[in-house]
């Protein structure tokens, strides 16, 4: 009896971990994730502390291996090793895993002190809010995968971003999987459907509110083109492909300056080379930049001319006098564009880019030609809500990111990549045009709804229309204070616990 209730366990966790994950691209079915964590309470509200630990940590692991396997082709081509890369990759799966092993843990708690299924649901929302929110930030943060983030496509549902972040979005699908669980195994168990329903329901109808009034929303149009130049990562900083690759950014010039943009929006390190140090490279992306003739935001490597480098990002002007703006990227990615604790770790490991470390970046500056005022983040910028926080405080009535995702192939990760800008969007209620070397590139509107997006691998150069506006939401305001109103409740429920 006991082994056949571990091998039920065992089954339960795993399907939690397999339909929470499917939620996500490239299946996108994201109406799974509502009911995805049923069964793993199922396991968690009949066992022990222990017992609900581990299945968590197994769902969670389980959950990673099938939304994160691109790991093992990342970095088997960056290490050469699959050994080394199948160790790293679980490393990180189960670290990740252990989140949700917390939060069974907690949840398993709440069900022994607490006699309120309405009470425990809430503790179990606000316990994945603030693992989550730890998870963005912790050890330099690796926010992929927030379950929030799976209802990209679900517009109306994201609206409200607009005031909790990604974070109320995961909030609302916890405690509908918790109210699902306890109308099932309850005998009078309707009235939990019926709050789930409704919570469901008054979320979609505030959320086509906020859809419709910031559909085309904005004071002034202007025309965008983005540029997916789709070079091979194992050429881009090879110098025998540089003269190459220079030639073909003149070639999406040429087509761009067809379009008539009024602003150009290029990849992470577009360029070859480190600006403005190699004079080849910086005289090219000013010829690139004029024959574009909109006003362009491009990326690449800068040398500061005292020993230091950035990965950054610069805006020209079409006049060919060379660059007017630089953004020096603010959160670099571990082992990507630095070594972490380097006086040890340096030793055994290096940077997986050919560059060498980079220096972190601190300001938020804002690009414009006095008619365009863009905030522009670099590649995982796009993970913190903050930093795009930042550059709308600052003045940005358009975000942009520039990213290079040719690192993960035909994966699901430039995909995952991708609909992080969808809530960036929504919670600044900025339009975000996204300009991504091998894709997914596309333009978003202010109310999350994606107008145009490429495939990727391929060569493609898009355009369309966005709206600049000035409005500041409330999350750009206020930032997580919906997080700290749920750390607040946590705080208050532990202590209740203790009391008793």
């Amino acid at each position: 009896m006991a082994l056949k209730r571990i091998h039920k366990n065992i089954l339960l966790s795993a399907l939690a971990g397999i339909a929470a994950a499917l939620s996500f691209p490239k299946a996108n079915l994201f109406f799974l994730i509502w009911i995805a964590f049923i069964p793993l309470l199922a396991v968690i509200m009949r066992s022990s502390f222990k017992t609900s630990f581990l299945c968590g940590l197994l769902a969670g692991f389980i959950f990673n291996v099938i939304g994160l396997y691109w790991l093992i082709p990342m970095l088997q081509f960056n290490t050469g090793s699959y050994a080394q890369a199948f160790a790293a990759a679980c490393a990180l799966w189960i670290y990740l895993g252990l989140y949700w092993a917390g939060w069974s843990f907690f949840v398993s708690i709440a069900k022994k002190y607490f006699a309120s299924p309405w009470v425990i649901s809430v503790f179990a929302a606000c316990f994945w809010v603030l693992f989550e929110y730890m998870r963005t930030y912790f050890l330099t943060g690796f926010p992929w995968m927030l379950i929030g983030y799976s209802q990209y496509k679900f517009t109306e549902m994201i609206q409200l971003a607009e005031f909790g972040g990604v974070y109320a979005v995961s909030f609302l699908i916890i405690i509908c999987n918790m109210f699902f669980y306890f109308w099932i195994t309850n005998n009078k168990g309707n009235k939990y459907l019926f709050a789930a329903l409704a919570v469901i329901a008054a979320s979609l109808l505030f959320g086509a509110y906020r859809f419709d009034k910031f559909k085309f929303f904005g004071d002034e149009t202007f025309t965008a083109a983005v540029v997916q130049p789709n070079v091979d990562q194992y050429k881009k900083w090879d110098q025998n492909y540089k003269d190459d690759i220079l030639f073909d950014l003149e070639k999406y010039a040429f087509e761009v300056s067809e379009m008539k943009p009024d602003l150009i929006v290029w990849p992470e390190t577009t360029l070859p080379d480190f600006l403005p140090r190699d004079k080849q490279t910086y005289k090219t992306a000013k010829r690139i930049t004029q024959t574009a003739e909109g006003f362009s935001i491009m990326g690449a490597p800068y040398a500061d001319g005292t020993g230091r480098y950035f990965n950054a990002v610069f805006s020209f002007r079409p006049d060919g006098q060379g660059y007017t703006g630089i953004h020096l990227k603010n959160h670099l990615v571990p082992f990507g564009e630095y070594v972490p604790f380097q006086e040890i770790l340096s030793n055994f490991f290096g940077v997986l880019n050919q560059l060498g470390n980079f220096t972190q970046g601190k300001d938020a500056r804002i690009f414009t030609d006095n008619k365009i005022y863009a905030g522009a983040t670099l590649c995982s910028e796009n993970f913190f809500p903050d930093i795009s926080r930042r550059f709308c405080l600052n003045g940005a009535k358009v975000l942009t990111n520039h990213t290079n995702d040719a690192w993960f192939f035909d994966t699901a990760a430039p995909h995952q990549h991708f609909i992080m800008n969808v809530f960036r969007a929504v919670e600044n209620r900025k339009a975000m045009i996204v300009s991504a070397n091998s894709g997914v590139s596309g333009i978003i509107e202010a109310s999350g709804r994606i107008i145009i997006s490429t495939g990727v691998m391929k060569e493609a150069i898009i355009n369309g229309e966005f709206l600049q506006n000035d409005y500041l939401s409330f999350y750009t305001k206020n930032g997580n204070l919906f997080v700290k109103i749920c750390a607040v409740l946590l705080l208050f429920m532990l202590i209740t616990i203790l009391i008793i």
